[in-house]
């Protein structure tokens, strides 16, 4: 589904390594406002986050294994991410089968199950984990790779340097599908068959420079993303749409810290803190007010669990860190 275009000018927007704990984008209303949107726009608009199943990146993140990290770019899903990724699939189907007691959750995934659009970053894993976790709700079976969504590009962020453009990036999807799944690959080539990808977006190079983005690139992109989310049309009230966004954690994360209202509970709190879960999936509420949007409600849904937040990491900032950003968290790593 193609977005209505914002009269005001864009930035043209690119993961930076979301898979380690990196702080979250120092974004605000107040140090970068949105400019007035025109009123024909709508001002009001359902997204389901969902972060990517773990890739070949956070696996050898994990077990510590530098050379896995830097061997390649753009990693494509693990094999324990093709099993979270398919357990995505299984609840999703589960939960359709059966809708919790909760009424409030019931509502919420109600929508997931029917969305107006489904957006993928363009990064392998992010498109994988759509393609194995989502082909059950994707509206006539079309996935649009959106080349905001993906993660931010870093000083050393292999996993956030692309190498495919335009139809590219389906034959390198392809390629991944078939390694990730080996001997039942000629199975799960058939169904990535079935999917239209829309790679209209990222026709030209959409990841960041080598030498990684600063903060000002970085809150630019984050503001296209929202535009983009912005002009989406469907089915909400109003001429908004419930959408689904397969990204990751950096970028999610980013969101909630620059538009979460204040004041909001503890398991609201803790997104602008901390990361989202492999295969994660939050609902989100996000309404413009005179032009700047705002997180008014944030849902964890499909047993999604979030961290408390701890303000105490937060105020022990330093001013600089060894991965190259600026003002991090003490739990940033490099990745």
């Amino acid at each position: 589904m193609a977005p209505d275009a914002d009269k005001s000018p864009a930035a043209e927007g690119g993961e930076g390594n979301e898979e380690a704990a990196q702080p979250p984008m120092q974004v605000s209303a107040t140090e970068a406002p949105e400019p007035v949107s025109p009123v024909d726009l709508p001002t009001e608009q359902v997204v389901f986050l969902v972060r990517h199943a773990e890739s070949r990146w956070n696996a050898a993140q994990a077990n510590m294994s530098p050379m896995g990290m830097i061997w390649e770019n753009d990693h494509g899903l693990s094999q324990e991410g093709r099993h979270q990724a398919e357990e995505l699939r299984r609840k999703l189907a589960e939960a359709k089968e059966h809708l919790p007691r909760n009424a409030e959750k019931a509502k919420w995934l109600t929508r997931l199950f029917s969305p107006d659009v489904v957006f993928s970053s363009p990064f392998t894993r992010a498109l994988q984990t759509a393609c194995i976790g989502l082909p059950g709700i994707l509206p006539n079976s079309e996935l649009v790779v959106m080349r905001e969504a993906r993660e931010h590009k870093r000083l050393g962020g292999f996993d956030s340097t692309g190498v495919a453009c335009g139809e590219e990036v389906k034959k390198r999807l392809q390629e991944e599908m078939g390694y990730l799944y080996e001997e039942e690959a000629d199975k799960a080539l058939q169904e990535l068959e079935k999917i239209n990808i829309d790679t209209s977006s990222v026709e030209e190079e959409w990841w960041g420079p080598m030498m990684g983005e600063t903060i000002e690139e970085m809150n630019d992109n984050l503001h296209e993303l929202m535009r983009h989310l912005r002009g989406t049309r469907g089915t909400l009230e109003g001429g908004g749409a419930y959408s689904v966004l397969v990204g990751h954690s950096f970028i999610i994360r980013s969101i909630f810290d620059a538009y979460l209202l204040k004041g909001a509970c503890s398991e609201e709190r803790s997104l602008r803190s901390k990361l989202v879960p492999c295969c994660g999936v939050i609902a989100a509420r996000i309404v413009w007010s005179a032009g700047r949007p705002q997180v008014r409600e944030a849902v964890p849904l499909l047993g999604t669990e979030l961290e408390p937040p701890d303000y105490e990491e937060r105020q022990k900032r330093v001013s600089s860190c060894t991965c190259g950003r600026g003002k991090v968290d003490v739990s940033c790593v490099i990745s």
